[in-house]
């Protein structure tokens, strides 16, 4: 048994790199950090993620991602991270993830953003309606890098999810921790909670 929990065929996870916030707010496409890609597939197979896609707009970006994912793909000495990096699809914008969705599910996935940025005019969601729209439709959860997605990219979102610890002094999480955070939030083994 590679898992607790059974893959939940409407789940699916970005990570963005593009068009993202640099420290000044400049819109930037970021670098991908190496230890995103098999860190990231471990949480969404262990999660029930159909599918992590990481997505850049850099042609060299798109090919040290799809190293790394076949690295470990083709690696027979590792076989659960095997089986994690097999959700991996690299993909080089958005567009691309949001309608190989509507292919596989036959409808569109809802989507929503994340972000520690607090006081933004888009709806937000609480972790308990998150929970309950989740069981509804196929969803894609999108996951910023550098200094956050750019606003054009959150006010496409269906709704933003909660942000984590946004009440504490020092909110700066690595992309692989709020990714492993927000997944147990919405789908860990407490997930009839209230939210």
């Amino acid at each position: 048994m590679s898992s607790v929990i059974p893959v939940v065929r409407n789940l699916y996870v970005a990570l963005l790199h593009f068009p993202m916030r640099d420290r000044k707010g400049k819109v930037v496409a970021t670098a991908l950090t190496p230890i995103d890609v098999p860190d990231i597939a471990r949480t969404a197979r262990t999660y029930g993620a159909r599918r992590y896609y990481v997505v850049t707009p850099l042609p060299s970006q798109r090919a040290i991602a799809e190293r790394l994912r076949d690295f470990w793909v083709e690696e027979e000495d590792w076989p659960t991270r095997k089986e994690a990096l097999e959700l991996v699809a690299i993909r080089e914008d958005l567009e691309e993830c949001f309608q190989e969705i509507v292919q596989e599910e036959g409808e569109e996935p809802q989507v929503w953003g994340t972000t520690a940025r607090e006081g933004l005019p888009y709806p937000r969601l609480s972790w308990g309606e998150a929970r309950k729209r989740l069981r509804e439709r196929p969803t894609l959860i999108l996951f910023g890098t550098g200094h956050g997605m750019a606003e054009e990219l959150l006010a496409a979102c269906d709704a933003l999810l909660p942000s984590i610890r946004a009440r504490a002094g020092y909110n700066h999480l690595s992309v692989r921790a709020a990714v492993a955070i927000i997944l147990d939030r919405l789908k860990g083994e407490n997930d009839d909670r209230n939210g």
